[in-house]
């Protein structure tokens, strides 16, 4: 059986010969047949660098997933038994490890997208951004009225996370707008070209390489990665994922996005995601209509960037604001 595979403190992408080895109880957690994870450490740069070429090897992301298909066997979906061992107890309530508002969660703050190959088209994109929050020192955020994030931009919201495993279908829950992502693992194909249609979080299927879940997802919306100084993805991106549980408290995701209308080459980044410490249970995922929150009234200002009212609880929030953008807004709601 032959698999692509990450020589492990180097970023040399080789070919190994697996042999299928020894039988595990039914309810163990099977072992990877496929790539095996690649862990972070302090040579993370040199491994992270292994990963980008891994994805430029193909010219499309259903190229790279069949290849990791082939390289696993076909995987095969997790038995009820098999769910209850530790590599598939993805349970409790989780939110994004790092990055802030960066999709690459190991760029800087206000870095720019190095780690991004844009074309042409996708550089004027992000100079055009550049260049229009020097000029006004915000900007009008699409989810500010209610519309979901969409994916790519899924993986880099700040809030609430949970995931429901079963053998034949996986949930990815984001708290904001209700957003759930489903992976179906039962060997169904997408949805075919003459029925589908682009849509927030797109069409995922998958399959599972022992714990690891690795899936496809294309039929997405145009969307921005996220606030601040970087790129858009186009309605053709699609997506690679590989996810798995590193420790008790952490989950994690490498994605490769592949968008040839702003990319010149996939998009690399790993998605990391820790799990809240939760003793009293009152870490929730909630109903979420932003609509219903007078926190949530959007403040257009004269440059065009949105805003909210302050966070303060408070009958009367214009009285002790100090931004007239707020007490301008009031004052016009009470004309």
């Amino acid at each position: 059986m032959v698999v692509r595979a990450l020589l492990l403190g180097t970023a040399t992408l080789c070919t190994v010969a697996c042999s299928p080895g020894l039988q595990a109880p039914p309810d163990a957690v099977p072992s990877p047949v496929g790539m095996p994870w690649v862990s972070q450490g302090p040579d993370w740069a040199e491994k992270k660098a292994g990963l980008q070429a891994l994805g430029e090897q193909f010219e499309t992301s259903w190229a790279l997933f069949e290849s990791l298909e082939t390289d696993s066997r076909g995987g095969r979906p997790p038995t009820w038994a098999e769910l209850a061992g530790p590599g598939y107890d993805w349970s409790g309530i989780y939110t994004r490890s790092k990055g802030g508002l960066q999709f690459d969660p190991d760029l800087a703050p206000r870095e720019g997208p190095a780690t991004a190959q844009l074309t042409p088209a996708g550089r004027q994109i992000v100079e055009a951004k550049a260049a229009h929050l020097e000029a006004t020192g915000g900007e009008y955020d699409p989810i500010s009225d209610c519309r979901p994030p969409g994916t790519p931009r899924w993986f880099t919201e700040p809030f609430l996370h949970e995931f429901m495993i079963a053998p034949h279908q996986t949930l990815l829950i984001n708290e904001m707008v209700n957003d759930v992502r489903r992976v179906y693992t039962d060997g169904r194909d997408h949805t075919s070209d003459e029925d589908a249609y682009p849509s927030w979080n797109g069409d995922t299927i998958g399959f599972w390489d022992g714990d690891i879940l690795v899936t496809h997802t294309k039929f997405l919306m145009a969307g921005q990665y996220q606030r601040g100084v970087q790129p858009n993805y186009s309605d053709e991106v699609t997506t690679v994922e590989r996810w798995h549980k590193v420790d008790p408290q952490t989950l994690q995701a490498d994605v490769w996005v592949f968008d040839p209308v702003n990319l010149v080459k996939p998009w690399y980044t790993r998605q990391s995601y820790t799990r809240l410490t939760n003793d009293d249970h009152l870490l929730r995922i909630r109903y979420w209509d932003c609509r219903e929150n007078s926190n949530n009234a959007i403040i257009v200002t004269d440059s065009g960037t949105s805003q909210f009212p302050d966070l303060s609880f408070v009958d009367d929030d214009a009285a002790i604001s100090t931004d007239a953008n707020v007490k301008e807004h009031a004052l016009g709601n009470a004309r």
